[in-house]
This record gives structure tokens, sequence and C-alpha cells, in this order.
């Protein structure tokens, strides 16, 4: 398999960095290795990464602020890093990174995370799935990963927003389950990790949906159950 996407990598350890850089080479990506987040930051004047990967100690700046930089465009972001705690993987999501892996970590789950990041981006072909849909004066684009209320105000999802609200918009009405939604995720997480992460993006979808956190009208939640999507849904 080879695949031409563009990824970056952004730590100050040289050796991780290399590692990184030419296991994700030799899987087929196209790399580029930075040690500080200034060096990307200009980088990104001239190509945006398809997933950005990035260590959270940098020498110049909290990696958390190229998450937050980030958050609201079509990058996903992969944070790898020493701080293995579930608050410091919770404090990630929230800020808009799309997956969260501790250090040390296999090579091979590094590549198989950016994998399935860049296919949660890639929006299937639209005989599969409808690319816009409208439901509760919303209406999303998944191709550009764009939300539009009635007034005609955009937000732009992370990957991981569009692929969660894509899910609750193929089955609206219905109870979606915490495990169906691991399965429908493909999330190999703890238990407990997966329930506070998806806690966190589903908080951040409705946070983009304008949707009230205590008394929610589109994404109910049902505890001890999980969760449903409270709206009809048409193909634009």
């Amino acid at each position: 398999m080879t695949d031409s996407s563009y990824i970056a990598i952004v730590d100050d350890n040289p050796d991780i960095r290399q590692m990184l850089t030419s296991a994700l080479t030799d899987a087929g990506f196209t790399t580029q290795g930075f040690a500080k987040a200034a060096d990307f930051e200009r980088s990104l004047t001239q190509k945006t990464p398809e997933v950005c990967v990035v260590d959270l100690g940098l020498p110049d700046k909290d990696g958390l602020s190229i998450v937050a930089a980030l958050a609201n465009s079509a990058t996903a972001i992969l944070v790898i890093s020493g701080r293995s705690t579930l608050q410091d993987k919770i404090v990630g999501l929230e800020l808009g990174a799309d997956d969260y892996l501790a250090k040390p970590f296999e090579i091979r789950e590094v590549i198989a995370r950016v994998r399935a990041l860049i296919r949660r981006r890639t929006p299937l072909p639209e005989t599969d799935q409808a690319e816009r849909l409208s439901f509760s004066g919303w209406t999303i684009d998944f191709g550009q990963f764009l939300l539009t209320d009635s007034a005609g105000t955009t937000a732009r999802l992370s990957a991981s927003e569009a692929m969660l609200l894509r899910i609750f918009l193929n089955r609206p009405n219905r109870l979606i389950t915490r495990d169906q939604l691991r399965d429908a995720l493909n999330d190999k997480s703890d238990a407990e990790s997966f329930d506070r992460a998806i806690d966190v993006r589903v908080s951040r979808l409705r946070a983009k949906l304008k949707d009230p956190t205590k008394d929610p009208k589109i994404i109910k939640t049902i505890y001890g159950a999980g969760y449903i999507l409270i709206s009809d849904v048409t193909e634009c």
C-alpha cells in the first residue's frame, strides 16, 4: 500500500523524529520533520499536511498550542507524548486532537493510526454516502468538513468530529450505544479512556452545533446507554 499524503512530524527528539519520518516514508507517505513549533508553523504558508504528528514537549512552545491552532483546519492531529495520564489525553482531545498515543509506542501502531485518520478525512464516494446532509437547521458538507447554519454561518469540523457526526446522521432518532460507537470508530483504547474521549468529542460536536450542554436538543445523552441524534435527516 502506498499513500502520497503529506504527514508533518513535530518532535524535538531527533531520534524519534527520524524514526517516525523514516517509517512513514517507507509506508508510502510524504513526510517532513520539524524540531520546533515555529518551524512547523512557518511551513504552513507553503503546504498543509493531511496529518500532523505532534509531541507536546517542544522547546519553544507547548505542543497543545499547535493542536489548538489546527483544531478547525482540515488537518487531522495525532498527539504522541510522554504525558500519558488520562487527564493529559482528555485535555488534548478537548483542544481538538483527533487521536492521542502515549510514549513509548510501537511504530506499526503509529502508521495504522495515521492511515485511520486519513480514512476519516477522506469522504466516501457519493454513491455510497451523501456528501451533503441537512438536519435541525444545519447543513453538513462532508467533502469540506463544513457546517452551515440557517443564517449561512459556517464552522469547520475536525476529522474525528465529522466522522462522529456521520455516524449519528446515518442512524437518526435511534440509540447508538458506546460499544457501537467504539466499533464504528475502530477505537482500540481501554473502556475508561474511550468513554472519556467520546464524551469530549460529543461535547466538541455539540459546541459546533450550538447544542446546549445542560439540555441538548440535537444530540441527547441516554445515561448508561449511549446517544441519540434527534432530527430528520435529508440529502441536499
